[in-house]
């Protein structure tokens, strides 16, 4: 068992789950000591049987860190030490935001999963660019997570976080800033935003909103538009809300091993629709090198993950990745699926 297992994570899941996340926000606030310790513990991919490919980056394992643990862009030295294909930051905003009132994260410990009703916090989009300018040269590729309230203002923050990152993922709507009984209706954003960014020079990639996943014919017409606007990948998960009296706004969205069968049911069908046409990144309940294969049999060609950071620290993307080399043996992760487009290497 890892040190963080044994020791560390008892002690932070002794305090709540909102104390913890600002403590691991600032201990790895620090680059150093994660510089040293990924050398040490040699967290770092490395092997070229690792290599994919996905929406026009080179990654050097397929196994990054989703959006939502690093909002502003303050980890990204330390998170890059730790072992991750790639690095998703974000959900950046226009304007700094101070989300929903607290608490905002519950752990349901029993499951793996965790419960968030975070409202988008963010320092605006200066601050991360900022930070994103200062980190220069990169280990792994940086994919920024954008969002806005209308096609108007992603536009304007994605041209202006572009070149700082390798590629920008588009969070049409978070379902935590939804009132009760409240739908958002992406197709009409969507179709405004898409001819906005046909002078882009970096890959987007489209985080497929999870009310859409639960309407296949709408998850189609959401997939044949982004095919013929070539938009360079999409985003597929799983999550729901549920009534969570004790956070603060009385609901949350469920993350983590709890929706890992939804999630995959829907990259499958997501594969069968895309049908090559369009790589796919899946998310969702992913913590040992089987769910990546079963990911990756479903029609993805990489997929990343949060909670699995929280229940098994900073050497999961390590031994998820020694864990799929052990079941790769001599062979590479070249042999995609039906539905799975090739990834380098």
């Amino acid at each position: 068992m890892s040190f963080y297992r044994a020791a560390l994570r008892p002690l932070l899941f002794g305090l709540s789950a909102d104390t913890a996340h600002s403590l691991a926000h600032s201990g790895l606030g620090w680059a150093p000591p994660w510089q040293a310790l990924g050398a040490l513990q040699g967290l770092e991919v490395s092997d070229p049987r690792l290599r994919t490919r996905y929406a026009g980056l080179d990654l050097p394992g397929p196994v990054g860190l989703a959006a939502g643990f690093d909002k502003n862009c303050d980890l990204l030295v330390s998170l890059s030490c730790l072992g991750f294909g790639f690095l998703t930051v974000g959900t950046i905003m226009p304007e700094p935001r101070y989300g929903n009132p607290f608490p905002r994260i519950v752990r349901y410990e029993d499951t793996g999963s965790l419960g968030d009703s975070m409202g988008v916090p963010s320092k605006g989009r200066a601050y991360a660019i900022e930070n994103l300018r200062r980190f220069g040269a990169r280990k792994v590729p940086v994919i920024g997570n954008i969002g806005g309230f209308s096609a108007e203002e992603i536009a304007c923050v994605f041209f202006e976080v572009e070149p700082y990152v390798d590629a920008l993922e588009l969070s049409l709507m978070c379902p935590n800033v939804l009132g009760p009984g409240e739908v958002f209706n992406e197709l009409p954003v969507l179709i405004e935003l898409l001819p906005r960014l046909e002078a882009r020079k970096k890959p987007v990639i489209l985080r497929m909103p999870n009310d859409t996943t639960k309407e296949l014919d709408r998850m189609a017409e959401v997939i044949e538009r982004c095919i013929a606007a070539k938009v360079e990948g999409l985003k597929i998960g799983g999550g729901w809300k549920i009534p969570e009296p004790g956070l603060g706004t009385g609901s949350a969205t469920v993350h983590g091993r709890m929706i890992r069968e939804t999630a995959l049911a829907n990259v499958e069908a997501a594969a069968r629709i895309a049908r090559g046409r369009i790589p796919i990144k899946g998310n969702g309940g992913i913590s040992t090198a089987a769910d990546v294969l079963a990911m990756l049999r479903a029609g993805a060609c990489c997929v990343d993950l949060y909670s699995a950071f929280i229940y098994e620290g900073w050497t999961v993307a390590r031994d998820i990745h020694r864990e799929l080399l052990e079941t790769l043996g001599r062979s590479t992760l070249s042999s995609p699926s039906p539905h799975r487009s090739q990834p380098a290497g």
